[in-house]
């Protein structure tokens, strides 16, 4: 098995990249029957083509790790779906950390574990041209994403305080209401949504909790619709919702189960794909079954399904791929 280490020399404390880069070095000189090689990002979705063109060239396995925030974890595994001989690792660097399932992070911050621990075989969702591994947000919360981002630089607030009042400052002032068309393979809904949450997992980061039925290996997608919600009862709606308790609240949060789904819109929609955002007029997401292997600490749980070897497994494969490029749809 080969070792590529994927770099974001942007994320992280200072001085931390240094050290991170010194520690694999040491690891390996002291494992020298291991092959391994470390990439610095350099441009914008370098992640994404580097990895692609490493494990394709290479002959064997190739256990890839993500260094760095949400963006290099997206990116990675946009050059990762699709290919037989790769895993992925996230050694997490960033602010909002979801792939962490609430998982102490000082796990995922060992090379001994990330490099010792099995993987787990779990779904991704395909957004048209860009594959997620957690979720996808389009409205208020996508837009609260950066704007969580700016509020914490500025008021030191910790990310998941800013990003929840971001939240609720755009719903409060009535922001990202608008028109929506939502489609799955068997019903088409429209109205007038805040937020939408198409997610592959339960957790959305920073200890919240709001697609509680999600897991990483069913086969489907969780969809979250929320409508305009009074200003008198916005801030315990979205208390319960992050918490994964939507189901006090039918009047304004919808949830759907499906394989495929579409969200369109007359108006320019923001959208956050794991953290990544974009912006367009519709976005369509498929399921894909099984078509990442992800690494993750034999100590800790994951939020999957454990799958009955004697029936046939739906296999995942790729039409068209375009794994790791721009639609030239929707630009960040």
């Amino acid at each position: 098995m080969r070792h590529l280490f994927i770099i974001d020399p942007a994320s992280g404390p200072a001085g931390s990249i240094d050290e991170i880069e010194k520690d694999i070095h040491d690891y390996f000189a002291a494992n020298p029957r291991r092959h391994y090689a470390v990439h610095f990002c350099r441009w914008r979705r370098d992640a994404s083509g580097y990895t692609q063109r490493y494990v394709h060239h290479a002959q064997e396995m190739v256990r890839v790790y993500a260094i760095g925030g949400s963006n290099t974890f997206f990116e990675v595994i946009n050059g990762a779906v699709g290919l037989a001989n790769v895993q992925v690792a996230w050694y997490p660097l960033g602010k909002v950390n979801s792939m962490l399932f609430g998982g102490n992070l000082e796990f995922f911050q060992s090379l001994q574990n990330l490099t010792l621990s099995p993987v787990v075989t779990i779904d991704t969702i395909r957004a048209d041209n860009h594959y997620i591994a957690v979720n996808a947000f389009i409205g208020a919360e996508a837009e609260a994403c950066r704007a969580g981002d700016k509020l914490a630089e500025r008021s030191k607030l910790p990310r998941n305080a800013a990003y929840f009042a971001a939240s609720l400052f755009n719903v409060l002032l009535g922001r990202y209401n608008q028109f929506y068309s939502l489609e799955t393979e068997n019903e088409k809904i429209e109205g007038e949504y805040n937020s939408i949450l198409v997610s592959n997992a339960p957790t959305g980061g920073m200890g919240l909790r709001p697609a509680a039925d999600a897991l990483f290996n069913d086969g489907y997608m969780d969809v979250y619709a929320i409508k305009r919600i009074p200003r008198t009862k916005v801030f315990a709606v979205f208390r319960d919702y992050e918490q994964g308790l939507y189901r006090n609240w039918p009047q304004y949060i919808s949830h759907y189960r499906c394989r495929e789904f579409r969200v369109s819109s007359d108006s320019v929609m923001t959208i956050s794909l794991d953290e990544s955002l974009f912006y367009g007029n519709a976005v369509n997401f498929k399921i894909c079954p099984y078509s990442l292997d992800f690494v993750y600490p034999a100590s800790l749980s994951v939020p999957i399904i454990h799958v009955d070897t004697t029936e046939p497994v739906e296999e995942f494969t790729i039409e068209d791929f375009t794994g790791g490029q721009d639609s030239g749809e929707a630009v960040e």
